[in-house]
């Protein structure tokens, strides 16, 4: 069995610093920030289709790079986030969305905690509304009943020694 933990949260969390660091750790691999990939393609700001093909990709990734990965596949970004960001936009949240956010529900959501200054660039928006999204996050997970725990710190060590333990702790249940 492959277990699916999805590194999650509102922009400039290090979700994906500690992704990388968590599939060098585990000796597996990791979805990269599909969102980040696309967006940077686009000729034009994104819309709420764009939102929607960044779903399909996540989705594709995730499918692939599932038959490369021992024992842990960790994936930075997932359906949650979509839904959360066209929510955020007022955008119309389709039903298969919803569908695949159960079907495709990790076994671990590691919700990276706001405690992180923040880090502009591009793609980044949202510097005022970190508070209001973590919330936003950590409440459609728990809705989700998904298993999810809160990785803090304020240096890329301490949060890839607080993700561990809750890894560990997962297998640890799991194992027994």
């Amino acid at each position: 069995m492959i277990y699916r933990i999805t590194i999650t949260g509102t922009e400039s969390t290090g979700k994906s610093t500690l992704a990388e660091k968590l599939s060098i750790y585990y000796k597996t691999v990791f979805v990269p920030d599909y969102s980040r990939y696309y967006i940077d393609q686009l000729p034009h700001k994104y819309g709420k289709m764009d939102v929607l093909e960044i779903a399909h990709g996540i989705i594709e990734q995730e499918d692939r790079m599932m038959h490369n990965a021992n024992k842990i596949l960790f994936s930075d970004n997932d359906l949650i986030n979509i839904k959360i960001w066209l929510e955020y936009y007022k955008w119309e949240v389709p039903a298969w969305l919803e569908t695949e956010i159960i079907k495709r529900k990790s076994n671990l959501y590691l919700l990276c905690d706001i405690d992180l200054p923040w880090i502009p660039d591009e793609q980044r928006s949202n510097p005022n509304d970190r508070t209001e999204l973590f919330s936003q996050f950590k409440n459609e997970l728990q809705n989700a009943n998904a298993d999810f725990q809160i990785v803090t710190g304020i240096t890329p060590q301490q949060r890839l020694n607080s993700a561990v333990q809750q890894i560990d702790d997962l297998m640890n249940r799991v194992n027994k």
